[in-house]
C-alpha cells in the first residue's frame, strides 16, 4: 500500500503539497526564538554570560582552525548560488513551479531580511565598531539555503533514500558554518542562534505562503469553471427538442 504522505494530493496534482505539515509550527517557534534572542542582545556591545563562556573555546579554536574557517566562510556565498541553481533546474525538470519560486526566494529573501534585522537589533561588538553582528548572515543564508534544498527535494518526489541523505547533508552544512563562524570569533553563539532561526523561519514562511497562494489560485480556478459549467447547462437542454410520448396500442 502507498504511504499516506504520497496518497495526500494538492489542488495542482501533485503527491505533496510544498510546505511539510509541521511547517507553520516549526516558522511560529524558529520567529519566537529569533525575537528572544534579538531582544537580549538589543543594542548591546558587550556578550551576554553565554556567549562569554562560549568565547573561551571560539579563542582557542581559533589557534588551530582559524584557516580552515576562513576557507569555509568564504565558500558559503558559492555553496549558497549552487544550491539555488540546482534547486531550481531539479524542481523545473518535473514542473514544481512552486519549488521553483520558493529556490529563488528563499535565500535571496533571507539576505534581505537579515541586513535589515541588523540594522534594527544594532549589536556591536566590544570596540563598537560599524559591523553589526545580530544575525550572522552567513548562517542565515545558509540555513534558507539548506532547508529550502531539503524541501524541494521532498517535493519532487525523490525516494525517501535520497531525501534522508539531501537532509542530513543540509543538517551538517548548517553545522559547519555556524561552527566556522564562531572559529573565526567573528560573530557570538547568539548571532548564530539568531541566525540559524531567521533562515529557518524565512524559508517555512515562504514555503507556506507560496502553498497557501497556489492553493487557493487553483480552487478560485475551480470555482469559475464549474460555476461557468452549471450555467451552460440550461441552454443545452433548451436545444434538446422534446420527445414525444410512446404510443399507445
Amino acid at each position: 500500500m502507498m504511504p499516506a504522505e504520497h496518497r495526500r494530493a494538492t489542488p495542482d496534482g501533485y503527491s505533496l503539497a510544498l510546505s511539510p505539515p509541521l511547517a507553520l509550527v516549526v516558522a511560529i517557534a524558529a520567529s519566537s526564538m529569533f525575537a528572544l534572542v534579538a531582544v537580549l542582545v538589543w543594542h548591546t556591545h558587550w556578550p551576554d554570560p553565554p556567549d562569554a563562556a562560549m568565547m573561551r573555546w571560539q579563542e582557542a579554536a581559533r589557534v588551530h582552525g582559524e584557516g580552515i574557517a576562513t576557507a569555509i566562510a568564504n565558500a558559503v556565498g558559492p555553496v549558497v548560488a549552487l544550491a539555488v541553481l540546482a534547486g531550481v533546474a531539479l524542481a523545473w525538470r518535473v514542473k514544481r513551479w512552486d519549488a521553483v519560486v520558493l529556490a529563488l526566494v528563499a535565500a535571496p529573501g533571507t539576505l534581505v531580511c537579515e541586513l535589515l534585522l541588523k540594522q534594527v537589533v544594532h549589536r556591536n561588538g566590544p570596540d563598537a565598531g560599524a559591523e553589526l553582528l545580530y544575525p550572522s548572515g552567513h548562517v542565515a543564508v545558509g540555513t534558507a539555503a539548506a532547508v529550502t534544498t531539503v524541501l524541494v527535494v521532498r517535493a519532487t518526489r525523490a525516494p525517501p533514500r535520497t531525501r534522508v541523505r539531501v537532509a542530513r547533508l543540509a543538517g551538517w552544512l548548517m553545522v559547519v558554518i555556524a561552527a566556522a563562524r564562531l572559529v573565526q570569533t567573528v560573530h557570538y553563539v547568539t548571532d548564530v542562534v539568531g541566525g540559524a532561526a531567521l533562515g529557518l523561519a524565512v524559508t517555512c514562511w515562504a514555503a507556506l505562503a507560496i502553498t497557501t497562494g497556489r492553493r487557493s489560485a487553483l480552487l478560485s480556478a475551480a470555482r469559475s469553471r464549474t460555476s461557468g459549467t452549471t450555467q451552460e447547462l440550461p441552454a443545452r437542454n433548451e436545444e434538446v427538442p422534446p420527445r414525444d410520448p410512446p404510443a399507445t396500442s
